[in-house]
């Protein structure tokens, strides 16, 4: 069951739930998409594991959405579970074989989990691998906010700077602005790319 937590949602949290708002259904597709490309960026033990994890937390979040929005068979929801715990959802091979390495490794070697997922910090003084990462998600998202927003305007015959378009990515994300030029240069050209198809 998922606990409540009083932290501020993630950049990228918050971009899927405003893209999931916009299609009325979660962008699922994205979001594995993106976690893939994340991965294949850093494609380390610890990466393939911590994008497992969002990918299921993703997998996770379409239902719920799915669910509020009215766009599953009411005989498959459960009060408890969303929908019914016997329910087969496609999940991406990779992201089930990195977990169940992670969990045989967790197993078998009897470090603390956050080591055994490869998740925390490499030694004195590192930070946690799961920032870096979530880091990287957060610019990625950043950077598909600001490229959405240039190719709405386009599309509705209005003229937008880009640079506009990073101001108020600042204000939405609570970022400053070398943080938001950071996603924006990473990133950037990444969406434009994806687009274009």
């Amino acid at each position: 069951m998922p606990r409540r937590s009083s932290r501020k949602p993630h950049p990228f949290e918050l971009v899927m739930d405003e893209l999931a708002g916009e299609q009325a259904i979660g962008n699922l597709q994205e979001h594995l998409n993106g976690c893939l490309a994340g991965y294949q960026r850093d494609s380390t033990y610890a990466a393939a594991v911590y994008f497992a994890l969002e990918a299921l937390w993703g997998i996770a979040h379409d239902v719920g959405v799915r669910a509020k929005s009215g766009k599953l068979d009411p005989d498959q929801l459960d009060a408890d579970w969303i929908i019914s715990p016997k329910t087969s959802l496609p999940v991406p091979w990779i992201w089930i074989r990195s977990l169940a390495t992670a969990w045989e490794r967790y197993k078998t070697d009897g470090a603390p989990l956050g080591r055994a997922f490869g998740l925390e910090g490499g030694g004195q003084g590192r930070s946690p691998t799961i920032n870096k990462l979530t880091k990287m998600l957060n610019e990625r998202a950043i950077a598909r906010w600001i490229w959405s927003r240039v190719q709405e305007a386009r599309a509705a015959g209005e003229e937008i700077r880009i640079e506009d378009v990073m101001q108020d990515a600042a204000e939405r994300f609570d970022k400053s602005d070398v943080t938001i030029r950071r996603a924006w240069q990473r990133f950037g050209q990444l969406e434009r790319l994806r687009t274009q198809d």
